[in-house]
């Protein structure tokens, strides 16, 4: 069960950091809220040994979807899943490519 469920808490924890992320670049730095999503997101990307594990897995269980979905066997007909997959990873590496990888500010 565990196999299961690690890359999927990976990819949550992703998402909750991209969350923060988020909430601090709409909100910047006039809003409390964005101040502390700022102040947290730096935090946390500030230690590899946290971030490394869910990251790897984040992309791991991307590739793991996409093949899926190129597949024959993709349970979604169309290409609609492709495309918002394809949509996920470029802009995943269009923000580490504009901001970095975060790790040692």
């Amino acid at each position: 069960m565990r196999v299961l469920l690690r890359p999927v808490g990976y990819v949550t924890f992703m998402g909750a950091l991209f969350a923060f992320w988020l909430t601090a670049w709409l909100l910047g730095e006039d809003d409390d809220l964005g101040v502390f999503s700022e102040r947290f997101t730096q935090m946390v990307w500030r230690y590899p040994e946290v971030t490394r594990r869910a990251v790897e897995g984040a992309w791991l269980t991307w590739a793991v979807l996409f093949a899926i979905a190129l597949s024959p066997f993709s349970p979604i007909r169309g290409w609609w899943d492709e495309v918002a997959l394809a949509t996920v990873g470029l802009f995943a590496l269009w923000r580490q490519r504009l901001y970095g990888r975060g790790v040692g500010r």
